[in-house]
């Protein structure tokens, strides 16, 4: 079953470009994450806290300023007033472990969702790399290792969380809803146990008031084989002219193919 977001009603972002201006501060709150940013002749000063409960919902906003960031960090930036607070995936894979029966018989495909915790990233100026002033986390997600000692890949765990329909989700404001599709081009039952997703090489796109990132098409041929993952739009449920709200960390190869036969052997093990 093929799922669409409601397109029609367009939302106001609060992701962009902000001016700081003299005694105001720029305040954005998501997940655990808290920040204020000021604007100083030569650069900003930013402050981070991080919240014991999670905000009530994702917010930018630029007020008076009410009291002195004195003990916030530096960043000397130049003459610019000009900041650009973007979402960003997180900068390494994530795991998920399946805790359901999940089968996928040959030449069928599965599409599931998952949610995963956005980052929030702070350029100056213009939104190029380096520009990046800092990047923060709303939400700590744990380490983990997947594959062999010797030859795997270090990414975060995102438990067993995921649904056939996004609704499944009960998406929170700080997280990202992420498609993803399971060909088994095989002749052999597919078993689903752990499965490892590139998110970093994910684009992400404002559908309605969510955060939807590429549709990942991850393609098994068999245990001996190597099978190829790709990452694109997809019509039907990022809409024609989907919004690109921020760009994958890792933007050259975007589709591969010798990394995705690793975690098709963890993914069918018995």
């Amino acid at each position: 079953m093929k799922h669409s977001f409601n397109l029609m009603q367009k939302q106001k972002t609060i992701w962009g470009k902000y001016e700081g201006k003299a005694a105001q501060i720029i305040r954005c709150e998501g997940g655990y994450c808290a920040l204020q940013m000021e604007h100083l002749p030569g650069g900003w000063l930013i402050r981070q806290e991080k919240k014991a409960e999670i905000a009530a919902q994702l917010i930018v906003d630029q007020s008076t300023a009410v009291q002195s960031l004195s003990d916030a960090q530096i960043y000397q930036t130049g003459r610019s007033a000009v900041l650009h607070i973007l979402p960003a995936m997180p900068p390494k894979p994530v795991v998920l472990r399946s805790n359901k029966k999940v089968s996928i018989r040959p030449h069928q495909t599965l599409r599931i969702y998952l949610a995963v915790p956005l980052y929030i990233q702070l350029y100056y100026k213009q939104v190029e790399n380096d520009n990046l002033l800092c990047d923060y986390e709303t939400e700590r997600l744990s380490d983990t290792w997947f594959g062999e000692p010797d030859s795997g890949t270090p990414a975060f765990t995102v438990g067993s969380r995921f649904g056939l329909q996004p609704e499944e989700l009960a998406v929170q404001q700080h997280e990202i809803i992420v498609p993803v599709n399971i060909h088994n081009a095989s002749t052999q039952l597919l078993d689903l146990q752990r499965l490892l997703i590139h998110v970093e090489l994910m684009n992400l796109y404002q559908l309605g008031d969510k955060l939807v990132a590429d549709m990942g098409t991850i393609e098994f041929k068999g245990q001996e084989q190597v099978g190829h993952v790709n990452f694109s739009t997809d019509k039907a449920l990022h809409g024609t002219n989907p919004t690109l709200i921020g760009k994958a960390r890792q933007t050259a190869n975007r589709n591969i193919l010798g990394h995705s036969f690793h975690f098709i052997k963890q993914m069918t093990q018995l």
